[in-house]
């Protein structure tokens, strides 16, 4: 037991891991030691995951969707003022901050709130009583949330959970004044197939998650595919686009881990192969 404890608590990173992933022919991804987490242990790293049985805990019907889609498209592009990247910190967190996320997003590539406004991710690790606030979360029942509850903004209730702490549901926002709620119409799974997801992101952003493996947390840039590793954990994300790079065809995701990982907070992943489960629940939010 003490040998497995010093191993989880030790540096995570190793040059002969990373020398052995640049090694492997035609990579479709630069690996690297990311600077921001080259001293975090691993279990400092596993505190911003979450465990797999809350991932795909619970599932609906999926929605298939149909639409002339071009060959590649991205919100990035086309939206950059709403694609706001958030440092979640060493907390479970991924959950509320990619259903948040999304909902933000879309609220702001329809025009609903006239500038763009994050919604607070906070509100839903302290108040969704049906998630487990750091521990982590599910997307349907985050979505659920969003749908019934609704949800305050960034500027009302700010993040406070960077060091894994869950927190109280506070009654008022930070400065007191009366929590006003912003629901969302609905929610749908679209993961039915590959088409499906390329026609629900021509309609905004989409909540989604899959398996991180070891070699993940080397990612850098390029279409990410798994090569090496244990399963770390589940990671909730937003898909914000889709395309093609040096002939592979790609998701393009944000994650909440700031914008110095990876490509400035996003990442490519390997499409239409359900690359680490990345195609299994997909959630679109209706915003309108």
């Amino acid at each position: 037991m003490l040998f497995v404890s010093i191993a989880l608590s030790a540096n995570f990173y190793s040059e002969s891991v990373l020398e052995m992933l640049r090694s492997i022919p035609q990579l479709s991804w630069v690996p690297e030691i990311p600077p921001k987490f080259s001293q975090h242990s691993l279990i400092q790293l596993k505190s911003r995951l979450l465990p797999l049985s809350h991932l795909f805990a619970h599932t609906t019907a999926k929605t298939l969707l149909s639409a002339e889609t071009p060959d590649s498209f991205s919100w990035l592009e086309l939206k950059p003022e709403c694609m706001a990247v958030i440092e979640q910190g060493d907390c479970g967190s991924c959950w509320a901050f990619s259903s948040s996320g999304a909902f933000s997003d879309n609220r702001c590539i329809h025009g609903l709130d006239g500038s763009k406004v994050i919604y607070s991710a906070q509100f839903m690790v302290s108040c969704d009583t049906m998630n487990d606030g750091c521990i982590g979360g599910n997307m349907i029942l985050a979505q659920q949330f969003i749908k019934k509850t609704g949800l305050v903004t960034e500027k009302c209730l700010s993040y406070k959970s960077m060091n894994n702490v869950t927190g109280k549901c506070p009654q008022a926002c930070d400065d007191g004044s009366a929590f006003v709620l912003t629901k969302s119409v609905g929610f749908a799974d679209v993961c039915a197939n590959e088409e499906s997801i390329k026609a629900a992101l021509l309609q905004g952003t989409v909540q989604t998650g899959f398996t991180v493996y070891e070699d993940f947390l080397y990612y850098k840039s390029g279409v990410y595919t798994h090569q090496y590793g244990l399963i770390v954990g589940g990671h909730g994300v937003a898909m914000v686009g889709y395309g093609e790079e040096n002939g592979v065809k790609f998701w393009q995701v944000r994650n909440s881990w700031g914008t110095d990982f990876g490509e400035n907070g996003f990442f490519k992943i390997a499409r239409g192969v359900n690359e680490c489960g990345i195609e299994n629940q997909c959630m679109l939010t209706q915003v309108e």
